[in-house]
């Protein structure tokens, strides 16, 4: 379902019926159509009843979600941003949607989260008391150690899938130099599953069997 929880419609029993998604029945938000059948959903409301059957819901044509495009059509687009909505945090009205996200950035009573929710802070508290907690938030102190912490870790990551992948190529039975022939193959790195140009094969890193890892995946994970 489209569901926003932030507004609410103006009127909504006027708003055309070109305008609302027929699985949802609001609004359409982030519209999507179907090249074969013309038909439009909101992208949500659409991948959710993919799930379930790959048809369309209203002609019941065979489709895949990728059939499914965004709406670029100015005029209905800007039918959708011209509809008035009420702001459900501090019941201001008569805020055109398209223009939302706006209010949203200054609105007093809308209800903020911890710039540390994502390290398990469970502040939450409108924007003039935001001050006072971060100043005393001792999440928000150490989050640039965990960020640069994450960063290794990410980095120490991919540098294991890329060990990996060649311990995983590395057959016993070719410990002996390589005798391969790559006269009129492709290769492609194992690691980034880039297809290395001609001139790129010298300095790739091979191992047997038919194990080779590109130069920019060795500056990468291992500078």
């Amino acid at each position: 379902m489209a569901i926003n929880n932030s507004y609410e419609y103006i009127n909504e029993n006027s708003i055309h019926e070109d305008l609302l998604c027929s699985i949802c029945t609001d609004p359409f938000e982030d519209p999507v159509s179907a090249n074969q059948c013309g038909h439009v959903f909101c992208r949500k409301c659409i991948t959710n009843t993919f799930c379930n059957t790959p048809r369309c819901p209203t002609c019941r044509h065979d489709l895949v979600l990728e059939d499914f495009h965004p709406v670029t059509l100015r005029p209905f687009l800007n039918q959708l941003n011209q509809l008035l909505v009420k702001c459900k945090s501090c019941s201001q009205i008569n805020i055109q949607r398209g223009n939302f996200q706006d209010h949203m950035a200054n609105c007093e009573k809308v209800i903020l989260l911890c710039p540390a929710a994502h390290l398990k802070c469970d502040w939450k508290g409108q924007r003039h008391e935001m001050q006072d907690h971060v100043t005393i938030c001792s999440l928000i102190k150490v989050q640039p150690a965990i960020d640069e912490l994450n960063t290794v870790i990410k980095k120490q990551s991919e540098q294991i899938h890329c060990l990996y992948t060649i311990l995983e190529k590395i057959s016993s039975n070719h410990k002996k130099a390589c005798k391969e022939s790559y006269m009129g193959k492709e290769v492609y790195c194992d690691v980034c599953t880039r297809k290395l140009a001609f001139g790129e094969l010298k300095h790739r890193l091979h191992y047997c069997p038919q194990t080779d890892i590109c130069s920019n995946c060795i500056k990468q994970h291992f500078p």
